[in-house]
């Protein structure tokens, strides 16, 4: 159970990086949606994978001992407001990029910044569930990158509604799920 657990948060956090990039994708011309598409990835992935370690690292040095009575219930919040997160983001816009905006650099280091902070609770909830570290923080660079290119793909100009934003809505209904699972088990 606790690897489809962590795999199943794997995927409704990067959900989040893919509605950005579908986002996007609605926006863009041709010629500067290929290459800003693997620029956002490779962004995303970058931070997605160090807020992980961070949030995942702090845990095992901080909190392990001194909160090890109440682990599970520590991950369990985090989880859940990242559900209701996600649940109430299905109704707000997502940030986004405009074809000026693809040079700029230091809103794309904020906005990947912003979406690594799910990853930070992620971290601290998936090392409550006695996972090893090396291959989640590797199934996690890979799976963003490829729904990060997914919601590139899917979005394009004559789009009129979007669909990931249903997907976005089932993630953080999924995310919820998976925090009672850890206190119930």
């Amino acid at each position: 159970m606790e690897m489809f657990a962590v795999v199943l948060v794997f995927v409704c956090i990067c959900v989040d990086n893919m509605v950005c990039a579908n986002m996007t994708a609605m926006k863009l011309d041709a010629e500067n949606k290929n290459i800003f598409s693997i620029k956002m990835a490779l962004f995303f992935s970058g931070f997605n994978a160090l807020f992980f370690g961070v949030g995942y690292l702090l845990s095992i040095i901080f909190f392990r001992e001194w909160v090890s009575f109440v682990h599970n219930w520590v991950a369990f919040a985090f989880l859940l407001l990242l559900g209701i997160k996600f649940m109430l983001e299905s109704i707000e816009k997502s940030p986004s990029f405009t074809n000026l905006e693809t040079d700029d650099t230091r809103k794309l280091i904020k906005v990947s910044a912003l979406m690594g902070l799910n990853s930070f609770l992620v971290g601290y909830a998936v090392e409550t569930m006695n996972t090893s570290f090396f291959p989640q923080v590797v199934f996690l660079l890979l799976l963003t990158f490829g729904l990060t290119l997914l919601g590139f793909r899917l979005g394009n100009k004559k789009s009129k509604t979007v669909a990931s934003k249903k997907v976005e809505l089932l993630a953080g209904v999924l995310l919820a799920i998976v925090a009672v699972g850890l206190i119930i088990v």
